[in-house]
């Protein structure tokens, strides 16, 4: 509508206002005049002067609203607005949906396309910016989203225009270059830090028969030495303990070179068999100030230690880094930690309303064993314990039809997930064994409920916790972690009362004899001192081998499983065999069972370093690894989602094809051997 068509429809409004006004004066007047009995005159002059004060008024808003409106319609307005907001220095873009971009203002041309401005329009947004629309489209929150284009920082304001035709997105940016600047330089301002302690020093030197003090020097000399390429320095806080301080930005040379210091300590040899000295490592370089990066440093080198040694771990801000972890070292544990965690965790116990006890999914007889183990330490201390597992797995109908049989009570032992989650409260103490990972424990649902958390296992640490365990106790040196809950039941108030007093039960002893058996490979492999103690007291309380032994005994479908995997072998880069094999309906506890023997007989081979197994079913493939202790699978197997023990791991990949699995294991082995150098 023009300007003048604006002015007459506002004149026709005002005269049509005029005269009804008038109208109903003169009525009025009447009305007033009759009933008052006033001189007519005096009330028509009065009621004229109101007339005209109310049509000045009325013409007021009209002109008013009609300039307003006019101002607002005009053309020049409209480029007056667009002018402004085109040439403001904040870039700001408006685009469909699928991110196209079909405005922007000349800040942002110049951002994204430089001399080419014309160019941005009917490109994608996400494409100039490297970050995916739905992200953008959802940074309407305060504190937005942040986006980078090549050395500035901006932070990135949805918001979502809603129209007749479509609905468009103006996002809008604030640089923060210089605050970005300012928050690096203050990181940077605060050193790394880094604990560094030597591997089993004492117990080499016992074997090697040699004074370890001239090893202790060359091993401080190279720390010394390192400490100081980097800017840095290096002190000893206690035996064989030391606290390196170097700045942050020269952390990117010791990721580039794989942290090398970890291979220049080995090589220091240790008496005349040259035995291999060992050094781990904690860094952090995150954290508000350098109290939080000494903590997390601690917490570093806990993980390093959790995983077995001879590697650095370090914590950034954007995560966990592993470095290293490539040679088995022959840890030794001591009762006196052994006996530190099992009274925490008994005062837990004692503490808490209720306990639950819960292991991995598809369990095997150390996981059972361990929780069966752990039911009877934790219900001494506490008769509100639960442990929650697949009761019809086979592994577990197979190792507790003895103890259901015996004990026809203990069946209310066992709950299901969902009767578990039913039992989950605020004093709820939860026990997980024979697992670090709680993306696959049996219910991550309790996990996810749970408040007070205990974690106990022997398999090497993968990652850090979303939730800080109460308890972290993780032993890669112990064979199970059948073996860790029997030391705490050797050290507990239980010790070796007998059955009808409360104590291990002899159907209860043969299940955990059975795990330390499985994952000692029937005790030659990963056996210790602490191994045959464990077996030794479970023997005390009744274990049978030829009872335990009969638990492995193997149907058919695992039988023709295993025959059919030996008949597949390849051998690749004539160290590692692998062979795969096709299985009939789900993978089942009996394929995995025969997936992990053939892997320990393809280890008899000559040449063979480490035998990996791939049962398929369908999208779903299950690796099952081996090695001699000159491999760390563990590692190799990390790089596809799994994990385990340095010369036991395993991985199950889903949503995959066998062909694709297949290709991810050579490139990680081959990343692993290239690196060997």
């Amino acid at each position: 509508m023009s300007s003048k068509r604006q002015n007459e429809g506002g004149g026709t409004l005002v005269l049509l206002l005029a005269a009804v006004t008038g109208l109903a004066l003169i009525m009025l007047t009447a009305v007033v005049s009759d009933v008052t009995k006033l001189n007519k005159y005096l009330v028509g002059a009065v009621a004229a002067v109101l007339y005209l004060g109310a049509m000045a008024v009325l013409y007021t808003v009209v002109r008013r609203r009609n300039e307003r409106e006019a101002i607002e319609a005009s053309p020049t307005f409209n480029m007056l607005m667009s002018e402004v907001v085109r040439n403001m220095e904040t870039p700001a873009v408006i685009t469909i949906v699928d991110g196209r971009i079909i405005w922007a203002n000349r800040a942002m041309l110049e951002l994204c396309a430089g001399d080419r401005a014309a160019s941005l329009t009917g490109r994608h947004f996400d494409r100039c910016c490297g970050r995916q629309m739905s992200e953008i489209f959802s940074a309407t929150k305060p504190e937005g989203i942040e986006l980078r284009f090549g050395d500035r920082s901006f932070r990135a304001l949805s918001y979502l225009l809603e129209m007749e035709d479509r609905d468009y997105w103006m996002t809008v940016l604030d640089e923060t270059t210089e605050l970005c600047l300012a928050r690096e330089q203050t990181e940077h301002a605060a050193p790394a830090v880094c604990y560094a302690v030597l591997d089993n020093l004492d117990e080499i030197a016992q074997y090697a028969r040699v004074s370890y003090r001239e090893a202790v020097n060359r091993i401080e000399t190279e720390l010394r030495d390192w400490a100081v390429s980097l800017g840095g320095f290096v002190r000893e806080y206690d035996r064989d303990k030391y606290m390196i301080l170097f700045p942050s930005d020269r952390l990117g040379e010791c990721r580039e070179n794989g942290f090398d210091i970890l291979d220049r300590i080995r090589d220091i040899g240790l008496g005349a068999g040259s035995i291999s000295v060992t050094v781990s490592l904690g860094l952090s370089a995150g954290g508000a100030d350098i109290a939080d990066r000494e903590k997390e440093a601690s917490y570093a080198l806990e993980t390093a230690l959790q995983r077995g040694g001879d590697q650095a771990v370090l914590r950034t801000p954007e995560g966990t880094e592993y470095y290293g972890g490539r040679t088995k070292v022959d840890q030794k544990r001591s009762k006196i930690s052994s006996r530190v965690i099992s009274d925490r965790l008994i005062q837990l116990i004692s503490e808490a309303g209720n306990v639950l006890i819960m292991g991995h999914k598809n369990p095997d007889f150390d996981c059972i064993g361990a929780c069966v183990g752990m039911a009877r330490l934790a219900k001494w201390y506490n008769p509100q314990v639960k442990v929650v597992t697949d009761r019809r797995n086979p592994n577990f109908t197979v190792c507790t039809a003895d103890l259901l049989a015996e004990y026809p009570d203990s069946a209310e032992l066992f709950v299901d997930g969902a009767a578990g989650l039913n039992r989950v409260r605020s004093d709820t103490l939860l026990i997980v064994v024979d697992v670090n990972n709680l993306k696959i424990v049996e219910s991550p649902e309790i996990v996810e409920r749970i408040s007070r958390l205990v974690i106990i296992d022997h398999h090497r640490k993968v990652a850090d916790f979303d939730q800080e365990p109460e308890i972290a106790y993780i032993e890669p040196a112990a064979s199970s972690a059948c073996e860790l809950v029997t030391e705490m039941l050797q050290l507990s108030a239980i010790g070796n009362a007998p059955a009808d007093a409360g104590g291990l039960s002899r159907p209860e002893a043969n299940i955990m004899l059975a795990g330390i058996m499985l994952d000692t490979r029937n005790f030659t492999r990963s056996s210790s001192e602490g191994t045959f103690s464990a077996a030794l007291y479970l023997r005390g309380a009744g274990a049978s081998s030829e009872v335990a032994r009969t638990f492995f005994f193997d149907d058919i479908s695992g039988f023709v499983t295993e025959a059919r995997l030996g008949s597949n072998v390849r051998l690749y880069r004539d160290r590692i065999a692998i062979t795969v094999t096709d299985v009939d309906g789900a993978i089942t506890a009996e394929n995995r069972v025969a997936a992990s023997r053939s892997a320990e007989n393809l280890l008899t081979v000559k040449q063979v370093g480490a035998a990996f197994v791939m049962l398929r079913n369908g999208d779903t493939v299950l690796i099952s690894a081996r090695s001699d202790g000159s491999i760390n699978v563990q590692l190799i197997l990390e790089k596809m989602g799994g994990g385990g023990h340095f010369d036991a791991a395993g991985a199950q990949i889903t949503g995959t094809s066998a062909r694709k699995v297949m290709e991810n294991l050579k490139a990680a082995i081959d990343a692993y051997l290239d690196s060997e150098g």
